[in-house]
């Protein structure tokens, strides 16, 4: 099914709507604080291999995040456990329904202390939620120090305290938990790191809120996953049992050719990765495309893929007129001169599908930087227009051509970078892929995607190279930016973490084939990618 990732005003609204509808409030509060019981007791069996009871902290905040580890703490005590509890404000100072769960507590209610968890066990963080907004400090932010240097396993309400909901960023003292339940839906902090770092692991429990109220609420993105893009996968990459019987008679000119530009002849191995890249993943022809002096040297270096020079924009003309491309990659160590730059200002008027990557950014930012270019190149191209221009930039590149929208600034300004990534989508015109162990995959139409499973051995060079070429390889076989972006940064995924430690970039292409016949599970599912309008409704 589609998993939905919701902001925090989000949540707090799908909240509201479900007690307008009749559910009371604190009825959603007993609902979470049981689903907390239950993660408290089951966090504890794990690691001790144990199912008996034991000595529980608890430290409350002043919100609805308290009231839900006062609910916890009723019911731990009434399994057997031993419960001490903290909170940072005195119970006059409650309100709502965390007033209510604390008078149904009635038992004896600590001011904050590192002494609390002196015999405990575990300790559940129900400080504050994900609508937490600024950073913690003072005493607070030393007792969370404390609390990560107690060694003690620690499960956290909705979101580990301090860190910031929206954005996933961590400004001040944030608690080091193990796991993290949350309600309903995910919220970005989740996702995004260093936000994500924070959570250990995390588990999204049912408490009492309807699906429907999704069509009100709306959603801020997606998770990545195959169920968003399986009913477009490509009929060269699924079992042949699977495959439509009309389909079985294609040749490789149905599987679409792809042309990559590539670098002089000391830098032609990031496009001969891409190149590789899309052939593995199901394009029918790819054909790299170096300077005149450089041809025979990447002639020697590849078999399957061909090779076509390209001096020039002229040239490239010619090249583009002999045969019918269906994409255009351009970037992995292309160069940053002049003729360089020309080369991608050419394949912006060009009605080709385009993805660019690496110094082709380059080259459009010191366009932009020269004032010879902006934004409306890419905005305006004929594959913008079309729904078929890619954009792949990891941070850095990302921070030079969209500045105010840079990690730096959202770091200062405590900004989302999921809500940077679909406004650098917007002025672009382009599906942007902002690389990362959370990348985010955003649309001109506002819709995002999140895959947020990082993995440590794809940060080894020519890496992005190989994904870029997943991606074109896809969208030669017909398959939609949006699509492709997302099944590439899926597979380029898995099949770093399936290879592990002592990973190059050339091993990725060779890892496809296995990771197809996984995606080949998801194929008999029920849920269809046209099922989701996305964005925030």
């Amino acid at each position: 099914m589609l998993v939905e990732i919701l902001t925090p005003a989000q949540m707090a609204q799908a909240d509201q709507l479900t007690i307008d509808s009749g559910v009371l409030g604190y009825q959603l509060m007993q609902s979470a604080g049981q689903a907390v019981a239950n993660a408290a007791v089951d966090l504890l069996e794990r690691r001790t291999g144990s199912g008996a009871s034991g000595m529980v902290c608890i430290l409350c905040g002043p919100g609805n995040n308290g009231g839900d580890g006062f609910v916890a703490a009723q019911l731990l005590e009434e399994e057997g456990w031993s419960v001490i509890l903290g909170c940072s404000v005195g119970i006059d100072d409650l309100t709502g329904d965390a007033l209510l769960a604390a008078e149904d507590w009635g038992d004896e209610i600590f001011s904050l202390s590192p002494r609390l968890w002196q015999d405990a066990d575990l300790v559940i963080d129900a400080l504050f939620g994900a609508g937490l907004s600024r950073p913690i400090s003072g005493e607070l932010a030393d007792l969370i120090d404390e609390l990560n240097l107690s060694g003690l396993p620690v499960l956290s309400v909705d979101l580990p305290s301090g860190v910031d909901g929206t954005s996933g960023l961590a400004g001040g003292a944030c608690v080091k938990a193990d796991q993290t339940v949350t309600f309903f839906r995910k919220k970005p902090a989740h996702l995004l790191y260093p936000g994500k770092a924070f959570c250990g692991d995390i588990f999204c429990v049912d408490i009492g809120i309807e699906e429907q109220v999704l069509d009100d609420t709306g959603h801020i993105a997606v998770e990545n996953q195959p169920v968003l893009w399986i009913d477009s996968w490509p009929e060269a990459l699924k079992p042949i049992a699977d495959i439509d019987p009309l389909r079985l008679a294609d040749h490789k000119f149905h599987r679409g050719h792809c042309l990559v530009l590539c670098g002089d002849a000391t830098h032609s191995g990031a496009a001969r990765l891409a190149a590789r890249s899309a052939l593995r993943a199901g394009a029918g022809l790819v054909t790299l495309a170096p300077p005149c002096d450089a041809a025979s040297l990447v002639a020697a270096h590849v078999t399957a893929v061909m090779v076509e020079p390209v001096q020039d924009v002229a040239s490239l003309g010619t090249v583009l007129a002999k045969r019918t491309y269906d994409v255009l990659v351009a970037g992995p160590a292309l160069g940053k001169t002049q003729d360089r730059r020309a080369l991608v200002y050419d394949a912006l008027e060009r009605d080709v599908a385009l993805l660019l990557d690496a110094d082709a950014l380059s080259c459009l930012v010191d366009g932009i930087e020269s004032g010879e270019a902006d934004l409306s190149l890419l905005r305006e191209s004929p594959a913008a227009r079309s729904e078929r221009l890619v954009l792949t930039p990891h941070e850095g590149e990302f921070a030079r051509l969209f500045p105010d929208l840079s990690h730096r600034v959202r770091e200062e300004k405590r900004l989302s970078k999921l809500d940077c990534a679909i406004t650098a989508a917007q002025r672009s015109g382009a599906v942007l892929v902002l690389k990362g162990a959370d990348t985010v995959i955003a649309t001109p139409d506002g819709r995002a995607v999140v895959h947020s499973d990082g993995v440590p051995y794809l940060a080894t060079a020519g890496s992005g190279d190989v994904l870029v070429g997943i991606i074109a390889g896809l969208m030669a076989q017909g398959v939609s930016a949006l699509d492709a972006c997302c099944a590439g940064v899926w597979l380029h995924s898995r099949a770093g973490r399936s290879f592990g430690p002592g990973l190059i970039a050339e091993d990725l292409p060779e890892l496809l084939p296995s990771l197809y016949m996984d995606v080949a599970g998801y194929l008999s599912g029920g849920f269809h990618a046209s099922d989701w309008t996305g964005g925030d409704d």
